[in-house]
């Protein structure tokens, strides 16, 4: 039987503002909509007003970063379970990425995590910036 999946990739666009999920078949990107909102000023929206827990500005914006990553992994849960086997890359900056590998539960379903800024990348960039690293994995899956 030919696995569909088998050359697919996901791929996790991580910012501290935003998030984008596409499905990667080395020829397109198909934009995968989670099931929380792909943008943090979401949950500012959510946040309490003012009070005097939050006078700090620092932890307030930890608050809120720590909310958004949750939800995106809870989200994320739900398409890895779609997608069972589809390697995972996230991108983001080591900051960004490393606060979410501490509170995620799927963790083990990351294949690698890729650093740098991609917030303003194209598709094309983004395309140049896997290839070598879906060329190693697909030299290891063969």
């Amino acid at each position: 039987m030919l696995d569909d999946n088998k050359y697919k990739y996901l791929v996790l666009l991580l910012s501290a503002k935003e998030v984008h999920l596409y499905l990667y078949d080395k020829v397109k990107f198909e934009k995968i909509k989670l099931s929380t909102a792909d943008a943090i000023v979401a949950y500012e929206r959510d946040m309490p007003g003012r009070m005097s827990q939050f006078a700090d500005e620092s932890a307030h914006k930890e608050i809120l970063i720590n909310k958004f990553l949750h939800h995106i992994d809870v989200a994320l849960g739900e398409v890895l379970n779609h997608y069972p086997n589809v390697p995972l890359f996230i991108l983001g900056t080591k900051k960004i990425t490393g606060h979410f590998n501490q509170l995620s539960k799927h963790v083990k379903s990351v294949t690698e995590y890729i650093d740098g800024n991609y917030n303003e990348s194209t598709l094309h960039e983004l395309k140049e910036k896997l290839a070598h690293h879906i060329l190693a994995l697909d030299f290891v899956k063969d």
